[in-house]
């Protein structure tokens, strides 16, 4: 196969593997990177190499399932590049990364990207304590270090990913006392079942998670958000209070968990769209999809040619979707291909894809909250990296309006996460203050579209300047 018609898989996560496993069953070459240096993405994540842990370790995840799509790796098909980052499409076909200390660039005639998706973070007055940390960060230190972030814990957020996560904690041996959700799940499930049966293996999981944490004496409750983290020095009692009908915080007594380790806050995960956006896909942002997303075609194809998005980077549905999302656009390209059998299997996983599409809506439906909620305080950090306050934010919303010219004045999203953490949060407020009836477009995306070493830049050509990418809204 010569270079101008690669196949390069861009994530080595469930989508990622779950494609190149397509591609190698079809016969098909490929090229398989991840800017991690061990495969597996979140879902099926891998201890560093060398670690080892007891084979009784509660490591939250399938081990069998995943060793299953591992084994791709050993495939000669597929060359495997970990610690690889894709950082901007220089030219239609070419991918410029980022290994190590140099760069380099690939081509490919398709490119199957599946760069998965992040937590979405909802500030609140004590959020930054040490011991607050992220749903998505707790289950990367139970699957990625066999650790748990202590031993007394509550968790709060929004979502099915609470009940994930309380599960592998409560299995690692951890006293989960409470699990807070914002949203009322048990009176939404039973109008929604007929959508989450589409996936009947996750909602066993559902079923068997919360089971066992019932078991386990963890007290549930719903309609209540985080309020305040309490501590001084480190995290040790958290206070939740609840909604109203409004989605407003209800001013009432609050509930206090005292005595905690750690608290995990998980309201909801959003797309990776950075890498989209930068490659110059045209992208909208769609709430039912989790966020700002490229827009594809029925096979998966975004407005790129030959690039397509997949997993919960192109629309948050868990990995049962990104894994059958892999295999279908892998198999898209087989019968592109023209290889034996692709067009069958083609029509019948797009079938299977829109089978399960009412789970998406149902899910949705289960978690729906009754309003947009807002927890921080004036003085609560919205920005992290920057350490920009709530007040600071709206200060420049009102000064300047524009999205660009309040980034620059208070350097919101222009941290190491560049906008990962704060964005969402900040743009909602910029909607607040200037009277949008729609969150606005994010700031502009520029390369590259991942932290790499400025080492791996050195021998770039600067290349003509062009306009910004555009988020449709």
């Amino acid at each position: 196969m010569t270079s101008t018609d690669a196949i390069l898989v861009i994530g080595a996560g469930p989508a990622g593997l779950s494609a190149a496993t397509t591609l190698a069953r079809f016969g098909l070459a490929a090229t398989l990177v991840d800017d991690n240096h061990r495969p597996g993405g979140q879902y099926f994540k891998q201890l560093p190499e060398g670690f080892t842990v007891s084979a009784r370790a509660p490591l939250a995840r399938d081990q069998q399932r995943a060793e299953a799509y591992l084994a791709v790796l050993r495939n000669p098909l597929i060359r495997y590049r970990p610690g690889c980052t894709v950082w901007a499409m220089p030219e239609p076909g070419v991918f410029a990364v980022a290994e190590e200390q140099t760069g380099g660039r690939l081509h490919a005639r398709h490119a199957i990207v599946a760069v998965g998706a992040s937590d979405a973070p909802q500030p609140f007055p004590g959020w930054t304590l040490p011991g607050v940390i992220s749903a998505g960060g707790c289950l990367n230190l139970i699957k990625g270090q066999g650790m748990a972030p202590g031993r007394r814990v509550a968790i709060v957020g929004n979502g099915p990913l609470l009940l994930v996560v309380a599960y592998a904690l409560i299995q690692a041996g951890v006293q989960v006392r409470a699990v807070a959700e914002a949203g009322s799940p048990s009176r939404h499930v039973w109008g929604a079942l007929g959508g989450l049966a589409r996936l009947p293996r996750v909602l066993r999981l559902a079923a068997k998670y919360r089971g066992a944490l019932l078991r386990a004496g963890t007290r549930f409750l719903e309609g209540h958000v985080a309020q305040q983290a309490l501590g001084d020095t480190q995290v040790r009692g958290l206070a939740l209070a609840a909604l109203d009908a409004d989605g407003r915080i209800n001013p009432g007594r609050p509930v206090l968990i005292d005595d905690l380790d750690a608290v995990i806050v998980g309201y909801g995960l959003t797309p990776s769209p950075e890498l989209y956006r930068v490659i110059g896909c045209e992208m909208h942002n769609d709430p039912e999809l989790g966020g700002i997303v490229p827009k594809r075609s029925i096979d998966l194809e975004t407005s790129v040619p030959g690039v397509y998005a997949v997993g919960d980077g192109a629309g948050i549905g868990g990995s049962e979707i990104a894994l059958m999302e892999g295999e279908y656009a892998a198999t898209v390209i087989a019968a592109e291909r023209g290889c034996p059998g692709a067009a069958a299997a083609r029509d019948r996983l797009r079938k299977k894809l829109q089978w399960v599409h009412p789970f998406r809506a149902a899910l949705r439906a289960v978690y729906r909250l009754p309003a947009a909620i807002d927890l921080s305080t004036a003085e609560t950090i919205v920005c992290r990296c920057e350490e920009v306050t709530r007040s600071q934010i709206e200060s420049a919303a009102k000064s300047y309006g524009d999205v660009e010219l309040v980034k620059v004045a208070t350097r919101f999203s222009m941290g190491r996460c560049q906008g990962r953490n704060c964005a969402r949060s900040c743009l909602r407020l910029i909607a607040d203050v200037t009277g949008g009836k729609t969150v606005p477009a994010p700031p502009r995306a520029r390369t590259p579209a991942r932290p790499i070493p400025i080492s791996a830049l050195l021998d770039e050509p600067l290349g003509p300047a062009r306009e910004p990418d555009q988020v449709g809204l």
